[in-house]
């Protein structure tokens, strides 16, 4: 019980640090310090998340054994877990290709003229299917493990409601952002399960 103990903490040691450092105020002051610098903001933030995170990723994969066993999947159900997984991932790879990367992760700032990123909404491909392809994959991906340790449970749980927490608040930003556009966007394609762009083809 220790172990979920410090992994909870490390999580929320992470989740803490990163969520701060993405906020406006936070980077407004950075703005104002940094001036011209500002453009490697970004990628200071990703650089910093792989620190911050591997503390409560190396528990879990350290410990993970050694927590009491919540299931393991029936050999009749493999073939469902496997493709809900398989979909997943390819919805989270689609997702990705659509993503500016070298954007996301602050490589494209550093030598653009302008440092704040234009603001463009994607509403096709991945994005047509739900609104946060990403973090829909990642779920996916997370709650079809085969077998589940207590820790693998605890861990799947706290990154799928930071994850969750996060789409709701990127969900302001992007209103804020696009207005009406982005209320439009909302009311035609679902938040992270695809019921609507299901049923458009029923």
């Amino acid at each position: 019980m220790n172990v979920i103990i410090t992994f909870v903490f490390y999580f929320l040691f992470f989740a803490v640090i990163h969520s701060l450092l993405a906020t406006d105020h936070i980077k407004i002051k950075a703005e104002r310090l940094l001036k011209g610098k500002f453009r490697y903001y970004r990628l200071i933030y990703t650089i910093i998340s792989f620190p911050t995170f591997a503390p409560a990723f190396l528990i879990w994969l350290k410990y993970t054994a050694s927590t009491p066993l919540v299931y393991s999947i029936s050999g009749w159900l493999y073939p469902i877990f496997f493709l809900i997984r398989l979909l997943g991932t390819g919805l989270f790879v689609y997702a990705a290709f659509q993503t500016d990367m070298l954007e996301f992760t602050g490589m494209r700032q550093i030598y653009a003229k302008n440092v704040k990123p234009e603001n463009r909404l994607i509403t096709k491909g991945a994005y047509g299917i739900v609104r946060h392809p990403l973090y829909t994959g990642g779920i996916s991906a997370l709650f079809t493990k085969m077998e589940m340790s207590l820790l693998d449970l605890t861990a799947v749980l706290l990154v799928s409601i930071y994850l969750i927490v996060g789409a709701f608040i990127e969900e302001k930003r992007l209103i804020s952002a696009f207005g009406e556009d982005y209320r439009k966007y909302q009311q035609q394609v679902s938040m992270f399960i695809p019921v609507k762009w299901i049923l458009r083809y029923l």
